[in-house]
């Protein structure tokens, strides 16, 4: 008869990290939901993305900004797979961190437009948004396992 509370409580435990694990696929899927859609945005509407990066905080020469959109894109595109599927999550993360960060810095410049003025409602939001997506993301970092990138280039299985 004892054991009976003790099969209760491993099915309730069992239970819980199943329901556990569901929500936290579910977390990260709404955390990474938007990359993809921000990357074709950049791809089909690249000269709206040519104009942001040239008129943001420190204004980039088009080489620069061409390189940077590219290597954001990638980022948008292969970052929320990772995330999505564990595939080097930490390190997605704070690259992650280090974009959302820099985009709010350098594209959301808010405290250059007069207090809650049109300009300064358009850039302040996202600029929130953007360190909303910081922690998110250090939530992710912090519960995700550092990984070797030497495992990434071996021939050998996991």
């Amino acid at each position: 008869m004892r054991s009976q509370p003790q099969n209760l409580v491993l099915a309730t435990e069992q239970t819980t990290t199943e329901k556990d694990r569901y929500l936290a696929v579910i977390a990260r899927l709404c955390l990474v939901l938007l990359f993809p859609f921000s990357c074709l945005s950049k791809i089909f509407d690249y000269q709206s993305a040519m104009a942001q990066a040239a008129h943001g905080w420190i204004p980039l020469p088009p080489a620069t900004a061409t390189l940077l959109l590219v290597l954001g894109g990638i980022l948008e595109a292969v970052g929320p797979l990772c995330i999505l599927f564990g595939f080097y999550r930490r390190q997605a993360a704070l690259l992650f961190i280090f974009y959302v960060i820099a985009t709010a810095v350098l594209f959301h410049n808010f405290w250059d437009f007069p207090f809650n003025g049109e300009m300064w409602n358009n850039n302040f939001w996202p600029f929130l948004k953007n360190l909303g997506l910081a922690g998110g993301f250090l939530y992710i970092a912090a519960d995700a396992k550092m990984e070797s990138l030497r495992g990434a280039f071996s021939l050998s299985p996991r």
